[in-house]
């Protein structure tokens, strides 16, 4: 416990941790102004989906997101409020009151967003997460959290390998020609003029590649197990996080972009090489 609490925890590693998870999420937010789902951007929606997930229900009994979105004022003022908890955090980051006014206004936005694109998206769910342990003073309580993220993420890349591995859905030949042709027609149909439009093109006309590189992500997830028993090959698998997002984007038209933030938990913030264990 106290090599942990003399070398892999300081104030001085946690604040810098915090300003790079908290640039990131910065980075996303901008990210989502450009691709006009802030909630000023999503112009008074009618439809909603709240699926059967009972909190998005209780939240929309509450009307809340109703409130926002069905007004301008309101809608950019919790826009507002959003990036400042966030650079707030950045600025401030022992400061917990920024951090609980972004989780709050980002957990509202996660549900307004999932609600109303009528699409349930999960890969916010890592902006949620990540701050959380930047909550607790205690710099141990804050390893623990931070390490439960590792295996959370852990969890999700391998079993997302289970779940094809169980499927038998690689022994497909042609599944990532099938992904490519489910997901990319409708990007092809209305820009087929682009330089990507003509790289599907030849991955459709050579569908080895396609298949290639569904293999690949599958045998890339599946090295995620690795790290419930080890730390020492965290900086690959930090690095076939990145790939997989990539691949999910380019072979699936599914852009996980802020699921990228729990990949910092692979990175090893402490002076020792060897894997350290509580």
């Amino acid at each position: 416990m106290e090599a942990v609490k003399e070398d892999f925890i300081s104030d001085k590693k946690r604040i810098l941790l915090c300003r790079i998870v908290f640039a990131f999420i910065l980075f996303s937010l901008i990210y989502a102004a450009a691709s006009n789902t802030l909630f000023h951007q999503l112009h008074s929606p009618v439809l909603k989906y709240p699926y059967v997930d009972p909190v998005f229900w209780v939240i929309h009994l509450l009307k809340i997101p109703d409130l926002i979105v069905s007004n301008y004022t309101v809608a950019y003022t919790f826009d507002i409020l959003l990036f400042a908890g966030c650079a707030g955090c950045m600025a401030y980051p022992f400061k917990k009151l920024f951090i609980i006014l972004f989780l709050f206004i980002y957990f509202i936005y996660f549900i307004t967003l999932n609600s109303y694109g009528a699409h349930h998206t999960h890969a916010g769910i890592g902006i949620l997460l990540a701050p959380v342990p930047f909550l607790f003073s205690s710099n141990i309580t804050f390893y623990l959290l931070w390490q439960a993220l590792r295996y959370y993420t852990l969890f999700i890349y391998a079993s997302a390998f289970v779940w094809k591995l169980f499927r038998l859905s690689f022994l497909n030949s042609n599944h990532g020609l099938l992904i490519l042709k489910n997901n990319l027609t409708p990007y092809l149909y209305y820009n087929p003029d682009t330089a990507l439009a003509k790289c599907y093109l030849w991955l459709l006309q050579n569908p080895f590649w396609a298949n290639a590189m569904y293999i690949t992500g599958f045998i890339l997830e599946g090295t995620f197990i690795m790290g419930f028993f080890t730390k020492k090959y965290d900086t690959y698998l930090l690095i076939f996080s990145f790939i997989l997002i990539i691949g999910f984007w380019f072979l699936a038209d599914a852009f996980f972009l802020q699921l990228l933030i729990l990949s910092f938990t692979f990175v090893n913030f402490s002076r020792k090489k060897s894997d350290t264990y509580l």
